[in-house]
């Protein structure tokens, strides 16, 4: 099932690429013209860098941002070509100063690292990083102060990437994480069902159902209970859907007791299956559905039809009390 703490999750894709895309263009663009510059300008002095590693740097900028235009799917080696490019340059300064600046460069490449791989993976590409730079300016003709100038690059890579790169990760789950159950909110379900769509638009075998879950009962559960009892029932409920929603699915909380599910499939078997477990696990719920082949497949359109056969045959209590929350 699709979840933002996933590194597959939709938005974390697309800002993946997006600011990849950026920062490849920002330091090609600088690199290239610190090559052209000392070319072209004449000093009275010796140039203070190695045009090989600019060249080195301008040539895997300019190959990754191609690949990346021409399919998304490059953006491994994108990555790989960003991590390298700098390093390059670095080790072919002859300041110190000039290397610090380069530095800039590998720090924002840190946070992108952080902020949207895999917290795994993304350690071991900023290690990688890290001694790629290192390495750079160990072998760099540049002066060197000693031990503090290595410190100086490993805690700048390190902490900008573990500070800012957290903070950006979490910023995006937040934006589309519901607080209360942890499945996606409303914004979450729009980028992760078109995603959904997008994936399987062309394989005619696929159906795409869409599932209106609405909770009945619920006003009734929170006034004579209170809201914390509703609000356990909802992370309840919303827990054990999460754990049995078939893999190639989108949960959300579209807003207070109204919840939503997209699944992409070629059994019905599978939609029945998961329903029937909604129905004999998570009672007290109604169901709408409607479904349509996933190259026709609109989903908005299916969410409107299900809803519409959610309140027509909505649930209803045949107690005088309401519902018990330890049920």
């Amino acid at each position: 099932m699709s979840h933002l703490a996933s590194t597959g999750h939709p938005l974390l894709a697309q800002q993946k690429i997006r600011t990849l895309r950026i920062y490849l263009g920002a330091t090609t663009a600088l690199y290239l013209y610190g090559v052209l510059g000392s070319l072209l300008i004449i000093r009275a002095r010796e140039p203070l860098i190695n045009h090989a590693g600019g060249f080195v740097a301008v040539t895997l900028g300019s190959v990754a941002l191609i690949a990346l235009a021409v399919t998304p799917r490059s953006q491994e080696f994108a990555t790989l070509a960003a991590i390298i490019a700098t390093p390059a340059v670095m080790a072919a300064h002859k300041s110190m100063t000039a290397e610090f600046v380069c530095l800039i460069a590998a720090m924002f490449l840190g946070i992108h690292l952080r902020a949207f791989f895999a917290p795994r993976r993304g350690f071991a590409l900023i290690v990688l990083l890290l001694i790629l730079c290192e390495t750079a300016v160990y072998v760099a003709p540049a002066s060197k102060m000693g031990f503090i100038d290595y410190l100086i690059i490993a805690v700048a890579i390190i902490g900008a990437a573990e500070s800012f790169g957290f903070v950006m990760r979490a910023l995006l789950a937040a934006m589309c994480t519901d607080a209360l159950t942890g499945i996606q909110n409303r914004v979450g379900w729009e980028v992760s069902t078109t995603h959904l769509l997008n994936m399987y638009s062309r394989s005619p075998e696929t159906i795409i159902t869409v599932a209106a879950i609405d909770f009945d009962g619920l006003k009734a559960l929170n006034d004579t209970y209170g809201h914390p009892a509703g609000d356990q029932r909802i992370r309840e409920y919303t827990e054990f859907w999460r754990t049995t929603a078939p893999t190639a699915s989108v949960l959300a909380r579209l807003g207070g007791d109204e919840f939503a599910i997209c699944i992409a499939h070629t059994n019905s078997r599978t939609v029945d299956q998961f329903l029937d477990a909604i129905r004999q696990h998570t009672p007290q719920v109604s169901i709408g559905m409607a479904s349509n082949a996933a190259n026709q497949a609109n989903v908005t359109e299916l969410y409107a039809i299900a809803d519409t056969a959610l309140y027509a045959t909505r649930g209803k209590y045949l107690l005088d009390e309401p519902p018990d929350p330890s049920r």
